[in-house]
């Protein structure tokens, strides 16, 4: 029997002779049992089977330039890297884009197995405005009458005087005369300027003008409004675009690695791995960390706590009557009728004395300050994936 090896993958060759007796039965035969030893081939050397008349091809485990190297061991496959295995429980290999939304790259043709993985992050979403608001006062009153204060002036309404008379008013109440003192029209000589100083040797002022403050409204309440509620849209400012590699990948690497396109700018430097869920990176080389997200659960809003405070500002519509009269409380020669809360002018500086309320209505005008409206709640990104880069 001999044996012998004939190249990678060599048969075993044996030729067994029959006896001179089995000779004569039959002629003489050679077994040929077929053994086949599929040794690995180093990862850097070259495929027998390729042809070596072609541009390397550095994703097909041959040697198309037929220089003996093969893919990220050929020289001329500077655009692929040899890169760790991917570990149990990632997914990979990936490049990866952060950057700001309006700069998305799109994916590179190397990159384009399946369609790519689109995310956000750094989610810009300010808290919700809240408003309160409070509808009308109702049971308002109206303050005292006598709270009123009539004043009589030197100078035409909306000029500065030189002398004022306030003409008093306590106890008063409305369709009462109350007199009798007042101011007198017995000065010799009444215009801008004749009166300088109110003293006792001057007396009163010329009757120019007069003046009657408002008629309060006081107490009641106001209802508040239920809270209005904004919520600004979020916005994300950072852009995640992963891209998977092509298949099939590359040989010519070490033991337990892959050969794969290296990325390119705008793209991480690194090749990476994903991972559904907010995760840590692995042992090992893949250590730059990316969260992306591609929902958002919002839950701001507001607390419908919404209150109003006292009525202010509120008037109740008022008309005063000014007399004459020299007798005490006798109102019955009229000078002028005006509303609270206005000014009138006076023709040939008359006596006011004598003063009544001859109508009040009802209050008007009353307003509350809303408070609460309190905001709650917050926007952040759901439904996480992670990518971990080599550097």
């Amino acid at each position: 029997m001999g044996s012998f090896l004939v190249g990678r993958g060599a048969r075993l060759t044996a030729c067994i002779g029959l006896g001179a007796a089995g000779a004569l039965a039959a002629p003489a035969a050679c077994l040929y049992p077929e053994y086949t030893f599929d040794e690995p081939e180093p990862s850097g050397s070259a495929s027998r089977s390729s042809s070596g008349d072609g541009a390397e091809d550095c994703a097909n485990g041959a040697d198309d330039d037929g220089d003996g190297r093969i893919d990220c061991a050929d020289p001329a496959c500077g655009g692929f890297v040899c890169t760790a295995a991917v570990p149990e429980g990632w997914s990979g290999y990936f490049a990866l884009f952060d950057g700001e939304p309006a700069m998305d790259p799109g994916c590179p043709p190397e990159f384009a197995a399946g369609p790519p993985f689109v995310g956000n992050r750094g989610l810009s979403a300010p808290p919700a405005s809240c408003a309160c608001s409070c509808g009308p006062a109702e049971g308002q009153g109206c303050d005292p009458v006598d709270g009123i204060t009539i004043t009589v002036a030197d100078a035409p309404c909306g000029s500065e005087p030189h002398c004022l008379f306030p003409l008093e008013t306590p106890g008063w109440e409305a369709q009462v005369c109350r007199g009798p003192d007042g101011v007198f029209s017995d000065r010799l000589t009444c215009g801008p300027s004749s009166n300088t100083e109110c003293s006792a040797t001057t007396g009163a002022p010329c009757a120019v003008s007069v003046s009657v403050s408002p008629l309060a409204a006081s107490g009641g309440a106001c209802a508040p409004s239920a809270v209005q509620v904004q919520r600004p849209d979020p916005r994300w400012t950072r852009l995640g675009r992963a891209c998977a590699a092509a298949e099939p990948l590359g040989r010519g690497c070490n033991l337990g690695q892959a050969c794969a396109p290296k990325p390119a700018a705008p793209f991480e430097g690194g090749l990476c791995i994903a991972r559904d869920g907010d995760a840590v990176c692995p042992p090992g080389p893949y250590t730059e960390r990316h969260v992306f997200y591609t929902d958002v659960e919002d839950s701001r809003g507001c607390d419908d706590d919404c209150a109003c405070g006292a009525p202010s500002g509120g008037t109740c519509p008022t008309t005063v009557a000014l007399y004459s009269d020299a007798q005490l409380h006798t109102c019955s020669m009229r000078v002028t009728e005006l509303p609270a809360g206005s000014c009138k002018d006076l023709e040939d500086d008359p006596s006011v004395v004598g003063r009544k309320v001859t109508s009040v209505g009802a209050p008007t005008g009353g307003a509350c300050l809303p408070s609460g409206g309190t905001p709650r709640g917050q926007a952040r990104g759901a439904s996480p994936r992670t990518f971990c880069c080599r550097t």
